[in-house]
């Protein structure tokens, strides 16, 4: 039997060869799928929702850096093996972590991205070869430019804004 995410999966194409869509909204296919009687939640563990909840809070929290201008997590997260499981730990970026926790986290963000880059590149390569007379997509994997970018709206952006989650 397929999983949830499967089904989900499945769910789409249908609604998408249903509307004859190229794109969509999620909010459309649940409309969609709960009006035609094909999705419902599934079954939920309070604690592990009480956990996503609290876990996308502390990942979203933020603080404002006055020296330099910018704004950064307030609450870094470290995935550390604890009786063989791994397991999300959260400490302060200002005040928390071991010296070992800060350079792991470090490199598990760094990780993290990279795989987030590699899977952007395989998505261009297959779109490009999907679509082979069409302009070509690029995706340039140097972010440095990008950083200067976000720091200089950043740093424009009205005070109010800074810092908080």
């Amino acid at each position: 039997m397929a999983d949830y995410n499967e089904q989900v999966d499945r769910l789409w194409d249908e609604w998408a060869e249903h509307t004859g869509q190229d794109s969509g909204d999620p909010s459309d296919f649940i409309d969609w799928a709960l009006n035609s009687r094909k999705l419902a939640v599934r079954p939920q563990d309070v604690r592990k929702l009480l956990r996503e909840q609290v876990t996308r809070a502390l990942r979203q929290s933020k603080r404002w850096d006055e020296k330099v201008g910018f704004t950064y997590r307030a609450k870094q997260s470290v995935t550390l093996l604890v009786d063989g499981v791994a397991t999300k730990h959260y400490f302060d970026t200002d005040k928390g972590g071991t010296p070992a926790k800060r350079q792991k986290s470090v490199r598990q963000r760094r990780e993290a991205i990279a795989h987030d880059v590699y899977r952007a590149h395989c998505d261009v390569e297959r779109m490009n070869s999907n679509f082979p007379d069409e302009p070509q997509l690029n995706f340039f994997p140097d972010f440095a430019e990008d950083i200067v970018e976000h720091r200089t709206a950043e740093q424009a952006e009205p005070k109010e804004g800074k810092g908080g989650s």
